[in-house]
């Protein structure tokens, strides 16, 4: 069998590829730049679609919704309301993540549309049986491995602050 590049063989046997990718070269990393210089003033920012009305997460060259390209992009602040997903409690970080387990891990749903990972702090992890998929949260920020973050609390609890 050939492919389209001229190799031949089958498919998915040929040899494994691996190669290092250098994040200061990445396009993407030029997309995101807006919205983790927002992070590091504590401002949260995602991008909106002029063509579509539609917000999306994670930073994009195009939207994610219509395809319409950068210029239909413009970065707008959303209200920082949220609704948990999904979440796991993590009791074994790796990494820079190691000395803040446990915590818990969720999937959030912006009150604008975009599901986004991330963190839900306060005191969460001693009282798991009190967060509850559905739960309403609020945005926050913590720093993580050197880096601004967004994370959530329960609506109504302290807002998150450094950490």
């Amino acid at each position: 069998m050939m492919s389209d590049s001229g190799a031949t063989g089958t498919p998915g046997a040929g040899p494994a590829v691996s190669r290092t990718v250098d994040p200061a070269a990445d396009p993407a990393a030029d997309v995101a730049a807006f919205f983790w210089d927002g992070c590091a003033r504590r401002e949260f920012w995602l991008q909106h679609c002029t063509s579509c009305d539609a917000w999306q997460f994670y930073p994009r060259s195009l939207c994610a919704h219509c395809w319409a390209p950068t210029g239909a992009l413009e970065w707008r602040r959303p209200g920082g309301g949220a609704v948990l997903q999904s979440f796991s409690v993590v009791h074994r970080g790796s990494g820079a993540f190691a000395e803040h387990a446990p915590y818990v891990v969720a999937l959030v749903r912006l009150d604008e549309g975009p599901v986004m990972m991330s963190n839900v702090v306060g005191d969460v992890v001693g009282d798991v049986v009190g967060l509850a998929i559905g739960a309403r949260l609020e945005l926050g920020f913590a720093e993580r491995a050197g880096r601004v973050v967004p994370v959530f609390a329960r609506a109504g609890e302290p807002a998150p602050g450094p950490s």
